[in-house]
């Protein structure tokens, strides 16, 4: 059974992060736009249309990020030789 680095643990944790902090930050400035133009514009839709399209783009680096941290910790977990079940 092969088992990978520590270096490249911490380099899948590292972009993991990364990702889920672009993740954030979309899904941030999503919302944002959605509250300003709830604010400003009572009628059409358009502005609250970009608001969620960024905040579903912001599905796409988040679920990245979650898989490559579980892809590091199983990996982690099988370099120490524990059981998983």
């Amino acid at each position: 059974m092969s088992t990978t680095p520590p270096k490249t643990e911490r380099n899948q944790l590292g972009a993991a992060l990364r990702l889920l902090l672009l993740g954030g930050i979309l899904f941030a400035v999503g919302l944002v736009i959605v509250l300003l133009v709830d604010r400003q514009e009572s009628s059409g839709g358009t502005g609250e249309g970009i608001g969620v399209a960024f905040m579903s783009l912001a599905t796409v680096p988040t679920i990245a990020g979650l898989v490559l941290t579980g892809v590091a910790l199983v990996s982690r977990r099988a370099r120490k030789g524990k059981p998983f079940a």
